[in-house]
């Protein structure tokens, strides 16, 4: 019982915020019950009783999502934007074209029904042509053809988001997690106001997006998971840029399903250049624009928007090389595009939540929440949206903070013991002729609480194996590279943990035990790196150290030397450790990352600075990079070579 009264809260906010819409109260009451809102949801949320069951959980939610959607639409009036949909929608029931008639266009009244006609006064920039996809003007051509109101559309889209959460729930049951999740979406606030409440269109792109996330965690259904982008990117264009982040190499070849919607085009082909015409005006003004435009703005003027797209879009390329697992890309993908746009408003966000329902981390819950700062209802939208200056530091600075916090120990609103818990932990050294080094690594191993000591040896022709055997350590021979060495390493092995190390490397005594503790206070973790420093100053190495810590904070991606470690159970769910020649590192913490998250323990290894002695510092850093993107790249496409020699051969030369 006490599971039901925990959304009482919830219930009396929602209500309070749709009431707002029906007496058309000020900023400050809004933004009260908004956030009152989302305060509700993460009380009902957190500490739901995981023993409840499933399907009475999902049932209720339903059944509430269904009662506060028709409150929503009886309270709160309709969006400018709806009467758009309705003329835009009207006119094509009588042969017009939304590309080349714009709403003062004065050919447009007699198409029009009566209904729409009382409509034209109200729908903002009506000197302009359409500037919405051709799939969002068929939909909006059959909605009006059904009832030429604005509450139809709002109708239709309080069904989309009811369709939203049927197909989220089916996936929360398909990942195990845990149902009332469901209300993340469903009870969210910013769905409730821009979805039933004022009416937008991307209540279908959130559908169409949550439909894709459906097909793609089925082998058979990659191409209508590629469909469903299409779609969703024909509703709103900015979502076609998830497609190339669902890139997989054994779906690839699927992707030219996204094509597929561009059918929708040949209605309104006579347009001409009409089709992107008022896009382009659109996209060429600063309105409620995105935070980095809002910052480069009062240095770079008109520049703004040009440079904002320009840095945009060297994010979302290094995101699409360095993300590959398909849930933290898109939604990676999702927010610099917010972040950059030149105009962005509240219901943008609305494509974020089914993502933000499967991973709900606690950055974007303030970046929905805090639209309750920058949201302006419509009902006060004359007056401007807000969203400039304090308001938009205020909104997104919290989340770069909170964004950072997650970067270093990853956390759900509610836990999920995901991995059990660890207690052992087993050191694997890749060793080829490492005499010189491997006494110093085999020290620093020596009582500080590790199960075993493994020595993977490639094939020495000096005393590297005697000297492992000297110092307690089990050395097994193998071949294939060094993640050759490291699976055999692994398989003789027994520890909950299994910590890599190179020779050439010294652990710190504390490093075991700190490992243990990280993954157990974070159990759907599955593995990441220790961290590093040089045994050598300079300026060049201590750069390196600072990029490699970046790197694995930010992407999860971990290099070898950097003390990469995992769990046995967590690499046995990733399909075991890839026996490669080189990038076995990569690859590893991209398997990782498919099944759980990873951890940065910010250092505790001491690297020898040998292979950066010399000349050509510069070039070997850069050599590194670029081979690191070949893999990413090729891995994107499936064209990597499985067994890393072509790899080993460009490092090694």
């Amino acid at each position: 019982m006490w599971a039901v009264w925990r959304f009482v809260p919830l219930v009396l906010a929602l209500a309070g915020l749709a009431l707002c819409g029906r007496y058309e109260v000020g900023r400050v009451g809004y933004a009260v019950c908004f956030l009152a809102g989302f305060a509700g949801l993460l009380l009902a949320v957190r500490g739901f009783p995981a023993a409840f069951p499933r399907h009475r959980t999902t049932v209720g939610l339903l059944v509430l999502a269904v009662l506060v959607r028709l409150l929503f639409l009886w309270a709160w009036p309709a969006d400018s934007d709806a009467n758009r949909y309705l003329v835009e929608g009207d006119m094509q029931r009588a042969g017009g074209n939304p590309y080349s008639l714009a709403p003062r266009d004065a050919r447009l009244p007699p198409l029009l029904s009566a209904p729409a006609r009382d409509a034209l006064a109200r729908v903002n920039h009506p000197e302009l042509t359409a500037a919405y996809p051709p799939l969002a003007e068929l939909f909006c051509r059959a909605v009006a053809a059904i009832s030429p109101r604005p509450i139809a559309f709002r109708i239709t889209f309080a069904l989309a988001d009811m369709l939203t959460g049927l197909v989220l729930a089916r996936l929360l049951a398909r990942r195990g997690l845990p149902a009332v999740w469901l209300a993340l979406f469903l009870l969210n606030p910013l769905t409730l106001a821009m979805g039933a409440g004022e009416g937008h269109l991307d209540a279908l792109v959130a559908l169409a997006v949550t439909l894709a996330l459906a097909a793609f965690e089925d082998n058979r259904r990659q191409g209508w998971g590629f469909f469903w982008l299409g779609a969703a990117g024909l509703v709103k264009y900015p979502a076609l840029l998830l497609i190339p982040f669902f890139f997989s190499g054994k779906n690839v070849g699927k992707a030219a399903w996204a094509l597929v919607p561009l059918v929708c085009f040949l209605p309104y082909m006579d347009a001409g250049f009409g089709l992107f015409a008022s896009l382009i005006a659109f996209a060429g003004q600063l309105s409620h624009g995105g935070p980095l435009v809002a910052a480069l703005q009062p240095v770079l003027a008109a520049k703004a928007p040009a440079v904002a797209l320009v840095a945009g879009g060297l994010a979302l390329a290094a995101g699409w090389l360095a993300i590959q697992d398909q849930a933290r890309g898109a939604l990676l993908a999702i927010v610099v595009v917010l972040a950059c746009l030149p105009t962005v408003y509240p219901w943008y966000f609305l494509v974020v939540i089914p993502f933000w329902t499967l991973r709900p981390g606690w950055p974007i819950l303030w970046l929905l929440a805090a639209q309750a700062i920058v949201t302006t209802p419509t009902w006060l939208r004359a007056a401007g949206l807000g969203g400039e200056g304090w308001a938009m530091a205020v909104v997104w600075l919290p989340f770069l903070l909170l964004l950072a916090a997650s970067l270093r120990r990853p956390a759900f609103l509610a836990p999920l013991r995901a991995f059990a818990l660890v207690r052992t932990v087993s050191v694997v050294v890749a060793a080829r002729n490492e005499a010189a080094n491997i006494e110093r690594c085999l020290a620093s191993l020596q009582g500080i609480g590790l199960t075993e000591v493994v020595v993977a040896d490639g094939g020495s022709t000096d005393d590297t194996a005697a000297l492992a055997r000297r110092h307690g350590a089990t050395v097994v021979t193998a071949s294939g590279g060094r993640g050759g060495q490291i699976a055999a390493g692994l398989a003789a092995g027994l520890g909950d943990v299994v910590l890599v190390l190179h020779a050439d490397a010294v652990l710190a005594a504390a490093a075991p035990a700190r490992l243990v503790r990280a993954l157990n206070a974070c159990p759907w973790a599955g593995g990441g790196v220790v961290g590093m420093h040089f045994d050598a100053p300079g300026a060049g190495l201590a750069f390196i150290t600072m990029l490699n810590a970046l790197r694995a904070r930010t992407t999860g991606i971990g290099f070898g030397d950097q003390g990469q470690f995992f769990r046995r159970e967590a690499i046995a769910a990733a399909g075991g450790f890839p026996n490669m020649a080189l990038m076995e590192d990569v690859e590893l913490s991209l398997r990782l990352r498919a099944v759980g998250e990873t951890l940065c323990l910010g250092g505790g290894v001491t690297v020898s600075g040998r292979r950066w002695a010399g000349a050509g510092f510069g070039g070997k850093a850069a050599g590194v990079v670029w081979l690191c993107a070949q893999y990413l790249a090729a891995r994107r496409f499936g064209l990597t070579d499985p067994t890393g020699w072509r790899y080993f051969r460009r490092y090694y030369r």
